[in-house]
């Protein structure tokens, strides 16, 4: 048994190495979790010890390596343990919105799609008013009036009606699946309910909803840190929006030169993670759809 389960995930990692475009954002994203998780027992916590009002605004550097590697903000406080300790919030926010996300649309597209009938009349005129609604300024409204942050509160404000889009595709896709002659087969056979929906009609759309996940994560990234970014949200915990809205409000980042850094060094690290995002959305189709691997 111990030799089996060995042999998959040795199989697994090298599915993962082949598909060169996935593994490069595998990379990418691991690099991000090991940065939330291990990086907060390397870098210290960012305290107003570490600040140093002489050094405000200061470019990137190896003084106390590696410490200084990213400047420092308005207060002269090191930027990297606030890039470092700001990590795991914007990770626990975007997976929680998208996890909530997934899990609504898949559940009740397949509600709909599946029962068909007067339950897919009701879903599918809640999807079409759910997609009606616009759904940026009341998230903006929230976030102002509820001024939280809550992850799981901000993961829900962030997802409230982005469920909806994937829970009407999610029904064509089962409503098309149901009638296709395997699935009758299946039913002829005695095959439970829950061995259908789970085996013949949401494997074959898990390379869909997979790369949804990932599409999601990376919009959530930009939604959340906008939010922190233009005020929103309260400017009282450490992300990369705060480092942002700083850089802007008190650095005047976009019309002089001193907060230059204190944009550009948060700017890239949210666009070398939605590059790897993006990356492994790009290659996820080979690596779930075994027709469509290189061996």
């Amino acid at each position: 048994v111990r030799n089996k389960r060995l042999r998959k995930v040795i199989n697994f990692l090298r599915l993962i190495h082949k598909n060169k475009i996935f593994f490069a954002g595998f990379i990418i994203f691991l690099a991000y979790i090991l940065m939330g998780t291990i990086g907060l027992l390397l870098v210290p916590y960012p305290s107003p010890s570490l600040a140093n009002p002489f050094n405000a605004f200061e470019p990137p550097s190896f003084k106390h390596f590696p410490l200084y590697i990213f400047g420092t903000d308005y207060e002269g406080e090191p930027l990297l343990p606030e890039i470092v300790w700001g990590t795991p919030f914007i990770l626990e926010v975007t997976t929680l919105a998208s996890v909530i996300t997934i899990g609504v649309g898949l559940v009740l597209g397949l509600m709909a799609g599946f029962m068909g009938k007067i339950a897919d009349l009701i879903l599918n005129t809640i999807f079409e008013i759910v997609l009606t609604i616009p759904g940026f300024p009341i998230t903006l409204i929230l976030a102002t009036i509820i001024h939280t942050n809550n992850p799981l509160i901000l993961a829900g404000i962030l997802s409230m009606f982005s469920w909806a889009g994937l829970a009407k595709a999610i029904r064509g896709f089962t409503y098309s699946m149901k009638k296709q002659e395997y699935i009758t087969m299946a039913r002829i056979l005695g095959l439970s309910r829950r061995k259908i929906i789970f085996g013949e009609i949401i494997y074959p759309m898990s390379s869909y909803i997979l790369v949804h996940l990932f599409q999601d994560m990376m919009f959530y990234v930009f939604g959340l840190v906008a939010l922190y970014t233009f005020g929103f949200l309260p400017l009282s915990s450490n992300n990369w929006g705060v480092i942002l809205n700083f850089a802007i409000s008190i650095g005047g980042a976009i019309y002089s030169p001193l907060g230059f850094w204190n944009l550009i060094i948060p700017l890239t690290v949210i666009i070398i993670y939605e590059i790897g995002l993006m990356m492994m959305s790009v290659g996820l189709g080979k690596f779930v759809d075994p027709r469509l691997r290189e061996y």
